[in-house]
This record gives structure tokens, sequence and C-alpha cells, in this order.
């Protein structure tokens, strides 16, 4: 796997998650739903921009079943353990499931979904691990 460093972070491949320098050697076997997510994003970016206009039904539908399912798993933990970050953890789980939902809902609308929008629901989740997830990860090692 190649890794990639920047100011304070650490990208791991193609895959392009952004990991903490101390994080780096825990993080590099990272959860293989974040990838799933991510990984999804950089397809469909990729996808857009090679051929605008490209049926992403399929492809929406899948990332919203994938991130749901991260998620609930996630805030059940979370309750389970006592994380007392919960409540702000679960409202950007909110803000995350609602960006990508509109999204999903102007494509069905007949709307372009352009790389750009897609992108930047790519950068929410990379901040949401970082930021949230890295929270609840110190939590859980102490």
């Amino acid at each position: 796997m190649e890794l990639h460093t920047y100011g304070q972070c650490t990208t791991l491949g193609h895959d392009m998650l952004i990991v903490p320098h101390e994080f780096t050697e825990r993080r590099l076997a990272c959860d293989s739903r974040y990838r799933s997510i991510i990984g999804q994003l950089d397809a469909m970016i990729a996808l857009v921009r090679e051929k605008p206009g490209v049926d992403l039904t399929r492809a929406l539908d899948r990332l919203q079943e994938v991130m749901m399912e991260h998620i609930g798993s996630e805030n059940s933990y979370m309750e389970l353990v006592g994380f007392p970050q919960t409540t702000r953890h679960r409202l950007h789980h909110q803000f995350l499931c609602g960006n990508t939902a509109e999204l999903a809902r102007r494509y069905g609308k007949g709307l372009e979904v352009l790389p750009g929008e897609l992108a930047d629901i790519r950068l929410l989740w990379l901040e949401h691990i970082h930021v949230h997830d890295r929270a609840f990860e110190a939590y859980l090692a102490a």
C-alpha cells in the first residue's frame, strides 16, 4: 500500500483516506466500511467525470445503503459504551445522510450530479472520520 504524507496527515494509496500521523500504523487496516463509502464516492466521481449524464441510480442507492448500515452500527456501539459525545456524533451522521439524500433526491428529479457535489460529500466523510471518529477512537482507547 502506498503512503503519502501531507502536513499532519497521511493518505493511504488511491483510497485517499486521510489519517493523522499518530494513528497511521494503527489505521493502516482502516475500517472496510469507510473504505467502501470513500471508494464508492471515488468511483462515482470518476464515472461522472468520464461519462457526464451516466445513470447513477444504483450507485447512489448502494452508497446510501452502505452509509446507513455503517451509521446504524456505529450509533448502536456508541450508545452501548456510553460515549459522552454520542449526540454530537449522531447529529453529524444525520448531516451526512441528509446531504447524500438531498443529492439523490435531486438526481431522481432529473437534475445532473456534478463531480464537485460528490467530492463535497467525500470531503464531509473525510472530515467526519478525522474529527468525530477520531474522538470516538480516543475514547475507546482510554
